[in-house]
């Protein structure tokens, strides 16, 4: 009765009758591995971070915006058809760790444009930063692509059977 009862009050639950959740993930789903595929490019291409850095990053905002909203309308959907089970596990993971991505990506894109400024080499910071932006780019989209295909699994694999 009170999953019910949140599921009818909550904003994430629908909008003009239809579920939040298949509306918002699909920007989760689009937009964090093309921000991260596209800083791992820039930490490759030094001459595309101008251009590059911070369209990418909005794109990583976005997309994290994106996965919290997608966590909190599955919630809210799974309230009303039921707990999908390993698409919960990961997509409960990808906000957490989209989020830990925006926060080092900004740092590493601070650091190197502050060691561009001074036209020296990267500096130890700069270099470990890239090196988490790699790790958690690769985690963010693996976990992205896992959470996705276990819900379109959940919510199609009968169905094509």
């Amino acid at each position: 009765m009170g999953a019910m009862l949140l599921a009818e009050t909550s904003p994430f639950d629908t909008v003009a009758g239809l579920p939040v959740h298949p509306l918002v993930v699909h920007a989760a789903v689009v937009l964090l591995p093309l921000a991260a595929l596209l800083l791992v490019a820039l930490i490759a291409v030094r001459r595309w971070r101008a251009a590059l850095g911070v369209p990418t990053l909005l794109a990583l905002a976005g997309g994290t915006a994106a996965a919290f909203v997608a966590a909190e309308s599955g919630e809210a959907l799974a309230a009303r058809v039921g707990v999908p089970g390993e698409h919960e596990r990961w997509g409960s993971l990808t906000p957490g760790f989209a989020a830990a991505l925006l926060v080092v990506a900004a740092g590493w894109y601070l650091l190197q444009r502050r060691d561009a400024r001074a036209a020296g080499p990267a500096t130890l910071p700069t270099r470990v930063g890239a090196g988490l932006v790699v790790l958690l780019a690769v985690t963010v989209t693996g976990l992205t692509v896992l959470a996705g295909h276990s819900g379109a699994v959940a919510v199609w694999g009968a169905r094509l059977a």
